[in-house]
């Protein structure tokens, strides 16, 4: 299983509404894109880096997958306005291992 996991920050002057419909599109992107098999999204709670405030994690089968949904004109479609909502973002990819 691959984990994709970002956190970002909003520009300040990204709307509420904006920010509502960005993360609406992306929890409906299992529904579109097969390769995704779930997504978790949601503001930051706590921990120790208080940096970013948003979160969001999704799950894949492997590395095929991840790339499959990279190249997905439905998640590009998302991306781009999302990406220029965004103050800030970091993302990285693993893989789980059990054992």
């Amino acid at each position: 299983m691959i984990q994709h996991i970002m956190l970002w920050n909003y520009r300040d002057e990204v709307p509420e509404e904006e920010r509502a419909r960005l993360e609406s599109a992306f929890r409906a992107l299992p529904c579109k894109i097969t390769a995704l098999n779930r997504v978790e999204l949601g503001p930051v709670v706590g921990g120790r880096n208080q940096s970013f405030s948003h979160c969001f994690v999704m799950h894949f089968d492997d590395q095929a997958a991840l790339a499959e949904y990279a190249d997905n004109l439905e998640h590009l479609r998302v991306a781009a306005p999302f990406k220029e909502a965004c103050a800030a973002q970091v993302a990285i990819d693993f893989e789980e291992q059990h054992g």
